[in-house]
């Protein structure tokens, strides 16, 4: 199962999400259709990690991801084999995933927690666990 052609993670960017603040509390709002670049089939959260805990090390071959801080802040890690790049998401943030970009998540914050949706059910073939396996793919594909 090869990969699908994927951007650069210099094409990477931070979504800020609306938001309506009031006395009450903070709103932020994601329209599927306007925001989200794929019909969900998928969503999970992480949350109860450790400050500076790592989640992620992986890429997948055919799977997006849209992952947006719910709460804290966490250091997105990503190469696509050749560059990286590193984003830190905030409450609000969110940022696409796409296949063959090898991303970690870096929980700083107690209490951060990550909504990620995906375009496709959990398959775990889709996976590819080291960024020597991604180069091997990318070698195979180019």
């Amino acid at each position: 199962m090869s990969v699908r052609p994927v951007a650069n993670v210099n094409d990477m960017k931070i979504d800020r999400l609306p938001q309506n603040r009031d006395a009450r509390g903070n709103l932020v709002v994601a329209e599927f259709s306007e925001h989200v670049p794929f019909r969900v089939a998928r969503l999970f959260y992480v949350h109860d990690v450790p400050a500076n805990g790592v989640r992620g090390q992986h890429a997948h071959r055919r799977c997006r991801q849209y992952m947006i801080c719910q709460t804290g802040r966490l250091m997105i890690a990503a190469t696509d084999g050749r560059h990286e790049r590193r984003l830190q998401l905030n409450p609000g943030d969110a940022v696409l995933i796409e296949p063959g970009i090898f991303a970690s998540e870096t929980f700083i914050d107690p209490g951060t927690v990550l909504l990620v949706l995906c375009d496709r059910p959990y398959e775990s073939n889709d996976y590819i666990r080291t960024v020597e396996e991604l180069l091997a793919i990318r070698a195979e594909t180019e």
